[in-house]
Formats: structure tokens, sequence, C-alpha cells
């Protein structure tokens, strides 16, 4: 007891060294946000951040960590701008109907349990009285002193992290607690054929010889790290963990059911929006990286900032870049890659399957029982397009197309669990659908607080999301005009939890689709220049240019600007031939980029 309470004085008399050092009382160098009128209903949503390690110097920064003097002073601005950092107790007790969260609750996490949680980390917990949770690997945790750990794609000494002792005495604290970050799939598994290693967490791993594995072993071997995991901690700190927190943020309704079946209460991720009390399996969390400034890490306690997002999409069929042999496949999808970069795209709409002349399905780009395999691509493209040419990667799986193919609504059901399954996709395209009906009324989320002046509330990621789960709700009602469709997004969002919908709208629509996050408004391109078509640019669309070939580079170009100059925002064209570089990446990249100049090479 005696050497506890003179570790437990060392520790505040270092947070108060922290507090001297790095100058945390001094004013901000912005105005503080007037405190948000306090909702005639109990606030029923909170924004949670995800940090990781905390570091003294620049030079010792990796891509998620921060500098201790950008922490202390969010810290510091949290308590002098109204904001009340929340544990999981507080979340419980409101969603019991015990007490209600505070106007603005902020829960505050840290991942996988770096030295310096111990040390830099908990002594401001002490100094400001700030709840935390933290997320613990259990083979991380377990290794002996003087071992290596093997994080990320690195080694590192076990020195690292913390150990069991000082796990202990931050928990009894009462304002540390800890969450299991897995037993041992904080980690990659290989995931296609090719060898990409993928979040082992979500991925069928794939072995040479063996193929993919089965469902229903991957299931097994998830719960059986969670209960170790659980059983691990339980052991070593004297109760079970009743938090998860997903590596890498990755999660998907398999494992929110195991995690349910083995009694954890909450399930932390890494999505973008606010978090809900009626919904603790699915709590968003910000990811600060590349050391942010204060300003970026206030700006993000505002998770509906409602900005306009800028797209730049195009079309892509696997069929141009396999060769059926993978060094030759590779090659070209290769350079695809790196055209991507210089065009400056921020997604591609890839097709899943082949196509006849009368556009029956006639063979698939993933492994699927309803269908022949063509070759297992898609995987291959979007993880590679996704980490190499940061680009997201919507696919086309027309649903009216396989159903007329199938015959069987069943099988077109099992084709989309299929493509979720096997593809990390970051969305889908809606073909053959139109706008639902008007008036049409959603299921719109609380807002945390109050939206910035002048936006309409209702375009961000996270409203349409809360929409398209009440529309998908009731797939059989009259409000539902394609049911066959909500039913297949549904499906790949199951697997792939925060998935994009891209809708193709009609000829002749004019608004956007209310539930899509993405609507493109066909435009022929050898007519995109006619005045009446400019005169009547909605930002809210992307225009997708189409034709029988790739346009011209210079004529793309020239569009690209016209349009943007009265108004569009986002565009994007198909079709595209990235093997014959058309149009010629080099002259239409000043005219279409979305990336920030210089362009990305």
């Amino acid at each position: 007891m005696i050497e506890h309470r003179a570790t437990h004085a060392a520790l505040r008399a270092l947070a108060r060294v922290l507090l001297a050092c790095l100058c945390i009382a001094a004013t901000p160098a912005f105005p503080q946000q007037q405190a948000a009128t306090r909702p005639r209903d109990p606030p029923s949503s909170f924004v949670a951040f995800a940090f990781h390690d905390v570091v003294d110097a620049a030079k010792e920064l990796d891509d998620d960590g921060v500098t201790a003097d950008r922490l202390v002073g969010f810290f510091d601005w949290l308590r002098g701008n109204g904001w009340t950092p929340v544990s999981l107790d507080d979340i419980a007790r409101a969603r019991r109907g015990e007490r209600p969260l505070p106007a603005r609750a902020v829960l505050l996490t840290f991942d996988d349990g770096y030295r310096s949680l111990y040390t830099r980390v908990y002594p401001l917990a002490l100094a400001y009285g700030y709840p935390i949770v933290s997320a613990l690997v259990g083979e991380w945790m377990n290794a002996p002193p003087g071992a290596m750990v093997r994080y990320g794609d690195r080694d590192v000494p076990r020195e690292h992290f913390i150990d069991w002792n000082q796990a202990r005495e931050m928990q009894r604290s009462g304002l540390v607690e800890f969450a299991l970050h897995t037993q041992s799939l904080h980690g990659e598994a290989i995931g296609n054929p090719q060898g990409n290693t993928m979040p082992a967490a979500v991925t069928r791993s794939y072995t040479q010889g063996a193929g993919y594995q089965s469902e229903a072993a991957f299931v097994q071997a998830l719960r059986a790290d969670l209960e170790a995991g659980r059983a691990l901690m339980q052991r070593e700190l004297g109760r079970a963990p009743r938090a998860l927190v997903w590596p890498y943020g990755r999660y998907n309704a398999t494992g929110i059911r195991v995690a349910r079946e083995l009694g954890f209460e909450f399930a932390l991720a890494l999505d973008v929006g606010a978090s809900y009390l009626a919904d603790p399996m699915r709590i968003a969390r910000y990811l600060p990286t590349y050391n942010p400034s204060l300003a970026d890490l206030t700006r993000n306690l505002q998770p509906d900032p409602n900005g306009r997002r800028i797209d730049r999409l195009v079309c892509l069929d696997p069929e141009g870049l396999w060769r059926g042999d993978a060094d030759a496949s590779n090659e070209a999808l290769g350079s695809a890659i790196e055209r991507a970069r210089v065009l400056g795209v921020t997604a591609l709409i890839v097709d899943a399957v082949r196509r006849d002349a009368q556009g029956r399905l006639v063979a698939a780009w993933f492994p699927t029982s309803e269908l022949p395999l063509a070759g297992d691509w898609l995987s291959r493209i979007a993880w590679q397009m996704r980490t190499r040419a940061g680009v997201k990667v919507y696919v086309r799986l027309p649903h009216r197309a396989a159903l007329a193919t199938l015959g069987d609504e069943a099988r077109v059901q099992r084709l989309y669990a299929d493509l979720g399954g096997m593809v990390p996709l970051d969305g889908w395209l809606l073909e053959d659908a139109d706008a639902p009906a008007s008036p049409m009324r959603f299921a719109d989320p609380p807002p945390l607080y109050e939206h910035r002046p002048g936006i309409p509330p209702s375009r961000s990621a996270w409203v349409q999301r809360v929409r398209r789960q009440s529309m998908q709700a009731a797939p059989d009602s009259a409000a539902n005009p394609d049911a066959l469709g909500w039913q297949a997004f549904a499906r790949l969002d199951s697997a792939r939890p925060g998935l994009e919908l891209v809708w193709l709208a009609p000829a002749g629509t004019s608004t956007p689709h209310p539930l899509a996050d993405i609507s493109l408004v066909p435009v022929a391109f050898d007519e995109a220049l006619a005045e009446d078509r400019l005169a009547a640019i909605d930002p809210r669309m992307t225009y997708w240019f189409t034709g029988d070939v790739p346009p011209d580079a210079q004529a793309l170009k020239r569009t690209a600007l016209a349009y943007q100059t009265r108004g569009a925002v986002s565009i994007g064209w198909c079709p595209d031939d990235p093997s014959g570089d058309l149009p010629n990446a080099a002259i239409a990249a000043p005219g279409v980029s979305a990336a920030e100049f210089p362009l990305r090479r």
C-alpha cells in the first residue's frame, strides 16, 4: 500500500511537471466556441477519439502518434469549452436511463497499451480527472521481458508496452478502464491468392493449396481468440472486459454477433460520425494521425461537418487488366495504379462480373457459389488500389441483371453475401433504381449539437447511413420502390459496415437520391458542353460523362473545367482504358485531378 501511494504521488508530481513544461494555461489561439443550448431531450449521442502513442518530440512520432503538448492542449481546450469526457460507466447509465449524458460528451480512448499510456497519459488523466479507455492486445501483454513483439510490419521490444502491474495500478485509480483489442488478431492474414495481407479479424484467410478459410472456421477462430483474451484479462485484472476494440477499426456483422454472444457490451471501431447510446456495438471514433493541430482535433468534435465532398470517379473493367498469367496481370494492374495516381481520381467503379451482350451475368471476378469464376482478381484490384493509389473501390454488380440470370432472389442474396465476404470494397453502385417517391420521411439521427450555420444537416455520411437503415428495416413497404436493391446493399453492408452507396440516376434526373452518398447523373460526352446542360448544374450531383469509347483527353479536360466553372464539384467518366492510357492521363490530369498540387505521382 505504501509503495502504491508513493507511485501515485510520483505520477501526480509528473503530471504537474508536464503541465508546467507544456504551458497548458495558455489561451487558445482562436476564440472559444459558445456553449450550445442544452437540448430539451437528454443527449443520445457522443463523440469518441482513438489516440495511440504519446511522445515528447516530433522526431519520435509514428503515423498514429501525437506529441504530449498537442494532447495537453486538447485536454485543456475540452475543459475550457464545455466538453465533458465520459466513461463507459457514464454511457451505460445513460443507456439505462439512470443519468443522462452531458450536452457535450466525449469518450477518450487510447489503443495498443503503449508505455506512454502509463508515463504520459495516466498522469494527465489524474491531473484533469478525465476517464479513459485503453485497449490491450493479449499476446503483447503476455510477452516476457526482453522479447520482441510483432507490431504492424516491424518487431518492437516488449518494453514498448505497459505491463500487467502498471495496468492494475491504473485500473485501481478508477479513471482507466481496459478493453480487449483481441488476443492475437491485431495483425494481418493473407486474403487472396496474390498474397495481399488484410486485417485478420475480418478476413477469411487464404492458404496456397487449401484455398479460402470457410466461414464456419473463421467464426470458430474469432470466437476462440476473443474467449482467450477475455479469460486472460479476467485473470490478470480481476474482471473480464466489457468493451471490444476492433484492430484497425475493421469489423463486420459476424464479429458483432460473436462479441455479443460472449458478453461484450460495447464494441469500438474507427467509423466516421457520431456514436449513439442506442448502438453500443458500433461506437465510431476519430483517429488522429500525423500529430494533428489543436484546430484539427477540435474540428473533429463535430462529426457532421457537412462539407461538400469532391469526387473524381472512373470506371474499371477487370477484363482489361486480366492476362491469365499472374505476372503479366500484376504488371498491368501496377500501370493502372500509377495512372490512377496521375489522374488524381478519388474512386474507381469496378465491374464485379462479366456480362454478355444481353446483359446477363456469365462469370464473376470473385469466388462465389452462384457463378463461374472468371478469375480471383477483384480482391487484388481493390486492395492494391486502396493501399497503393489511395483510392476507394466501388463495385458494380447490378441486382436486376443478377436476378434475371439467377432467377431466384435467394441466390441473388448469396451472390452479394459472397461479394461482401471476399472483397474489401468501399461501396456499391445502385443501378436501375428510381429515386424514392416523394414525399418520403426517413429516420434522421438527433444532432449532436448545433449544425454549422447555413448548411442543411441532411447530406452527411452518418445521416445517410441512419436513413438507409430505416429504409432497409422495412424492405417490403410501399415506401421502398426497389426492395431487392436495398436487400443487396444490406448484405454488403453487413459484411463491410460503413459502405457508401453510389446511385446511377436515370436520364433526366435533376436532384440527388436522398439515401445515396454519391448521385451520378449521366451526361452524353459529345453533348456535355450544351448551354442548357451547363445552366442546370447542381453541385450536389456528380456528372458522369459516358460514351461508346473513352473520351479524348483534351476534350475531357476542357469539359471538366467548363463544368467546374459553372459550379460542378464532382465528375467522372466511363469507359476508360488504363492499358491504352485513354484518355491520356498526363493531358487530362490538370482539368480533372482532385489531388492537391503537385499531382500525386
